[in-house]
């Protein structure tokens, strides 16, 4: 696949937009220059958008609260997250009141909990690891030992970074890989780069492959999920660097929005 590096979005034709969050829309909690405008500027069009992120901290409202707040009119229903993958395939694979033991913010807990699990320390079906700045060897070790002791290991998500404001930090896949070193156990891994997510968002959006864009700033998740699924695929350079040693390869690359 030849890449083409694009001088300005206009260049491409399309009549929907699914667009990754972080490193694209903001950084941090400050805006991606140029990404408001340009959101602006579809939803003034009649361009239908919806933002698939691998971030499951927050639910999908508290996401589109966060992005109406930076000046891009969304609604809840316009957000597809990892966890929401994540909790469809918990629901599909385990009987309802399966133990879980939840690595994640207390907002994510407090979906597997209303999803009707037990969040439980021992003798889990499985472990499920999301997003948790709080995380420490000690919870690693519970993970362990649920894990050894036969419950299955599932990840959000598989990115191993997330960009900032000011840098970088350590993505929910690091913490998922962590826990696999450890026991040896290969985890599950929602969100991107799996396509479910995207297929989530055209169904939403109702257009098919074709008629879609997908814009993100990681190779291995956001591009990949697109191309998976059959939409024309955007790197951003907006965040995380790409990677020349990547097996994927995108479409387009652009500068910024």
């Amino acid at each position: 696949m030849t890449t083409r590096r694009l001088g300005s979005i206009d260049e491409l034709g399309f009549s929907a937009v699914l667009s990754d969050l972080d490193g694209v829309v903001y950084r941090g909690d400050a805006p991606v220059p140029g990404a408001v405008d340009r959101f602006r500027r579809w939803q003034h069009a009649g361009i239908p958008y919806c933002f698939v992120t691998n971030n499951a901290e927050k639910a999908p409202d508290a996401f589109a609260d966060k992005i109406r707040g930076l000046g891009i009119a969304c609604e809840a229903e316009q957000v597809v997250t990892s966890g929401d993958v994540a909790l469809d395939y918990v629901r599909s694979h385990y009987a309802p009141s399966s133990g879980v033991y939840v690595i994640g913010t207390p907002s994510f807990k407090r979906r597997v909990a209303e999803a009707g699990f037990e969040l439980v320390e021992t003798g889990a079906a499985a472990v499920l690891v999301a997003l948790d700045r709080t995380f420490n060897y000690a919870m690693m070790t519970t993970a362990l030992r649920n894990v050894l002791g036969g419950a299955h290991l599932i990840g959000t998500n598989p990115d191993l970074i997330r960009p900032l404001a000011d840098g970088f930090e350590p993505g929910a896949g690091a913490i998922t890989q962590s826990i696999a070193a450890a026991s040896g156990a290969t985890p599950i891994f929602m969100g991107k780069p799996d396509p479910t997510i995207i297929h989530a968002a055209m169904a939403r959006l109702g257009v098919a492959p074709d008629q879609a864009i997908m814009i993100g700033d990681k190779l291995d998740t956001d591009i990949l999920a697109g191309q998976r699924a059959g939409v024309t695929s955007i790197f951003m350079e907006t965040g995380v660097p790409l990677d020349t040693r990547s097996a994927v390869k995108p479409e387009y690359i652009l500068a910024s929005l």
